[in-house]
């Protein structure tokens, strides 16, 4: 954005700069200002990635809690999330391993305090999600909403059927094709795949700056996690998922010292 018109970036800049200025005023009248960056940008990422998004699905008719995602787990819930974990260690000592992994993180916790570091990467990881597992999900989507439950098979006979069915897999194609039939025995209704695509592609974006370990990943992981979004029936399985991952890596970076 350096390169754009000096006109330009302001224009671009005067609705953050509102917010902030809102939240600032709000932030004095309560007597408080510790942790200001952290809370500012809190409100800002709330009001950017899920009230608005929140708004224009709303106009189109399809603001309904059910329809962005805001449902109960299904059975599948706690295994994927487990399995997913699981599969997702070995990539976060390759990802924390990174040469210049920890040190923008060192630097926010130092700055912000260990409050003001959790609030905001708590809010920040709860916005991201809603807005690329949630309403993403949606709005990509035919009919910009998700789709029903997808139908359940538990019906092997041999032990490594069984123990795919478990988590989801080998479920009815009925006849169907291509990239249709991978999805349906993946246990996704039709109609998904384009939204999983925009979704990790986005999720991709969110991440270029980071170190590249973690750049690299981040594509792979958001495909599995709008997947896992859509098998689980809701966008807090991705979510707890991305928290319970974050968590181990702060937890390796200190091991690491």
């Amino acid at each position: 954005m350096a390169s754009w018109p000096t006109p330009l970036k302001e224009t671009m800049g005067y609705p953050s700069r509102w917010v902030y200025g809102l939240i600032d005023d709000g932030l004095r009248l309560m007597g408080s200002e510790a942790h200001a960056t952290e809370i500012r940008s809190s409100v800002y990422l709330f009001l950017i990635a899920c009230v608005i998004p929140w708004l224009v699905l709303a106009l189109l008719g399809r603001g309904r809690p059910y329809d962005l995602g805001f449902r109960r787990p299904n059975r599948y819930g706690w295994r994927i999330a487990l399995v997913g974990y699981l599969i997702s260690v070995p990539f976060l000592i390759w990802m924390v391993g990174g040469a210049g992994f920890a040190t923008p993180y060192m630097s926010e916790l130092e700055r912000a305090g260990t409050a003001g570091f959790i609030l905001y990467y708590f809010v920040n990881m709860l916005t991201e999600h809603f807005f690329l597992h949630g309403a993403l999900l949606a709005a990509f989507r035919a009919g910009q909403r998700w789709p029903p439950p997808a139908p359940v098979a538990v019906d092997a006979t041999n032990t490594l059927a069984k123990a795919l069915q478990w988590v989801g897999l080998i479920q009815p194609t009925r006849g169907a094709g291509g990239a249709r039939r991978v999805m349906r025995w993946a246990g996704l209704p039709d109609g998904c795949l384009p939204a999983i695509v925009a979704s990790a592609m986005l999720f991709g974006l969110v991440h270029v700056g980071k170190d590249p370990r973690e750049l690299v990943l981040s594509l792979p992981g958001g495909v599995a996690l709008g997947y896992i979004a859509y098998r689980t029936n809701t966008w807090l399985t991705p979510f707890v998922l991305h928290l319970v991952t974050a968590g181990t890596a702060c937890l390796m970076i200190m091991a690491r010292g």
